[in-house]
């Protein structure tokens, strides 16, 4: 199995000590990596039953696929778990350099079961794996983590994913650092390393990753390479990184606004809206680099910004809607420091951002008083702001509410304000809109980890910018059939990618996926084709699906908040529009022929996909 490393480290933390499995072939050829972790996790709960996602029951499974340490774009790990908010699927791709020091150091993947007594981290340097003391890194931010830890285990080129105060205290958003400060950001994923006290875990390795056809790759790499420096998309993403789409989304009406109550941003004007990529790098000397030292990508969309005598990470363009535009804070500097603060503390920025101006709105409204608080929370107030990020990383005060996500918080406040709780089953939405791309909603209502915009990248599709011509969406879908069908097939697509290891940013609108069906092919040894490709996917989504039905999914839960189906705005780019969720729902039940009242895929689905055996 070229790109595979042929084994597993599994970690009882209970009892301190760790087994070594044989990688299952028959998985990875059905499933890749990704979807092995989640078939991991599947098994679990068949066996377990329903499990607790902070208790020492629920298994943390990281894994790096075929293409991470092989190909130019292979940089992404993932962390796969129950998730604390939504009690479902929890997963999370890290960008950068951890997953190829997984495989560098002897392992497809590592699982952690049980709890710790008391606070460790995991070393693995060239296949020796300790498990050594954290009590003097408990309550420590990631900065100081990494410093620490670097220096004691004393190897150039180190790679750490670490937690901060907020896995510690269980915020049920936290995420997961990397020292490269690349983050595991989404479902929560961090609380569930900090309810196992797990720290952090260090990686280095020198063995080499073999492929199948190194000839055959190389010529490969070349030609993404040139297809890169020709992509408009890819040269955007090298010049500002996903922060030069800001000033674009916000003129396109695609930015979250005062909790997604308003449609215009500082006068839809762009000499006024400073936090954009374009302009930061105006105020600030800036630098691109790849997403870490061991990923060779030639767009280098990581940037970073010199403040204060220190190279810092350039916020993302989601960090910048949610904690920007969401909160009506136009203030670049301001943005940066909230962006430190998260990634010091281990926070997810987008549900952080999305709390945070449902807060804000309970304010406004009189749910929530400057006694609840401590101090007035007002739109735009950067202190408030980041005193709120520290109040809820250590679950001070109102932070303790707030830190359970805006799903549970909303039912604590007042149940009034579940109207206007931007999630889906339980994971705050991102910050794509709904009302402008019909198809993004879909995507978040029935994404299988809950809303986020990575499960289906539709609103390339819908721009233009990112056709799929291979997959016969030759322009823009227009009617609802057709943007139902493109958010199967994006589904479909962005499995496979997650599962391979494989960056979106220089797949979508640069190269087709006749090209990443030949990567893998020679990656692995394995002859697959573009259909081979959806297939795979396809089954992953199904799996996926399949587990969450175990834990209890129903189908009301497959929906969009109504502020995006019933409450239309009154001013901007979509004044007067409304995501219609409730026919697009009918029709992707129809085309994933799923029932409609257990949300059960049909048999018939199933054996065409084998999945029919031991997995209902």
């Amino acid at each position: 199995m070229g790109g595979f490393i042929g084994r597993i480290l599994d970690i009882d933390l209970t009892s301190r000590t760790y087994k070594i499995h044989s990688t299952k072939e028959e998985w990875v050829k059905l499933y890749s990596m990704m979807g092995y972790a989640i078939r991991l996790l599947y098994e679990e709960v068949r066996r377990k039953g329903m499990i607790d996602p902070l208790g020492s029951e629920n298994t943390l499974i990281i894994v790096a696929g075929p293409l991470v340490g092989t190909y130019l774009s292979g940089s992404k790990t993932a962390f796969v778990s129950i998730s604390p908010l939504t009690g479902y699927l929890g997963k999370s791709m890290m960008a950068g350099s951890f997953g190829t020091m997984i495989k560098r150091s002897g392992f497809d993947g590592i699982v952690l079961r049980g709890v710790s007594t008391t606070p460790v981290y995991i070393s693995i340097v060239n296949g020796a794996v300790e498990i050594r003391s954290a009590d003097h890194l408990w309550g420590k931010k990631t900065s100081e983590t990494f410093k620490v830890i670097e220096e004691e285990i004393g190897v150039k080129n180190l790679k750490i994913a670490a937690i901060g105060p907020a896995g510690e205290k269980l915020c049920r958003f936290a995420c997961i650092v990397s020292n490269e400060y690349r983050v595991a950001g989404r479902t929560g994923i961090g609380a569930v390393m900090g309810s196992k006290k797990v720290k952090a875990i260090a990686v280095y390795g020198e063995s080499t990753i073999e492929v199948a056809d190194k000839r055959s790759l190389s010529d490969l790499v070349r030609k993404h390479g040139e297809a890169c420096l020709k992509s408009p998309r890819a040269n955007a993403l090298k010049s500002y990184g996903t922060a030069g789409g800001l000033v674009t989304y916000v003129l396109d009406g695609n930015v979250p606004i005062k909790n997604w109550s308003r449609g215009v941003f500082e006068d839809q004007d762009p000499a006024k809206i400073k936090i954009t990529g374009q302009v930061m790098q105006q105020i600030y000397k800036s630098r691109g680099k790849s997403c870490g030292t061991e990923v060779p990508c030639v767009i280098q969309c990581h940037k970073e910004v010199y403040v204060d005598g220190t190279w810092v990470k350039h916020p993302e363009f989601e960090t910048l809607a949610l904690m920007g535009t969401n909160l009506l804070i136009n203030d670049p500097g301001a943005l940066i420091t909230i962006n430190r603060a998260c990634d010091e503390l281990g926070l997810d920025t987008i549900s952080t951002g999305a709390v945070i101006g449902w807060a804000m709105e309970c304010y406004e409204r009189g749910y929530i008083s400057k006694n609840d608080v401590g101090f007035e929370l007002k739109w735009g107030d950067v202190d408030a702001v980041l005193n709120l990020i520290n109040m809820i990383a250590y679950r001070e005060g109102i932070g303790s509410i707030l830190a359970e996500g805006v799903a549970r918080a909303c039912k604590n406040i007042h149940p009034n304000t579940c109207d206007f709780a931007p999630h889906v089953k339980g994971l705050e939405v991102p910050a794509h809109h709904p009302r402008r791309y019909y198809t993004i909603g879909l995507v978040y209502a029935t994404s299988n980890i809950g809303a986020s915009h990575l499960q289906g990248m539709t609103f390339l599709l819908e721009r233009g910018v990112a056709l799929l011509p291979e997959y016969g969406v030759e322009e823009p879908p227009k009617s609802l059939e057709d943007k139902v069908r493109s958010v199967i097939i994006t589904q479909n697509l962005c499995n496979f990618l997650d599962s391979v290891g494989m960056c979106k940013f220089p797949v979508f609108g640069v190269i087709d996926f006749d090209h990443v069906a030949k990567v893998y092919s020679a990656v692995t040894g394995y002859a697959v084709d573009k259909d081979e490709v959806m297939k795979i996917g396809e089954r992953v989504w199904y799996l996926e699906r399949l587990l969450n039905l175990n834990l209890g999914l129903k189908v009301v839960e497959d929906r969009l908040p109504s502020r995006f189906s019933e409450e239309p705005l009154n001013e901007g780019p979509v004044r007067g529009s409304v995501c219609p969720i409730g026919d697009m729902l009918k029709l992707f039940y129809e085309y994933r022929k799923l029932d409609k009242k257990s949300g059960y895929p049909e048999p018939a689905k199933l054996k065409e996909l084998e999945l029919d055996t031991g997995l209902q």
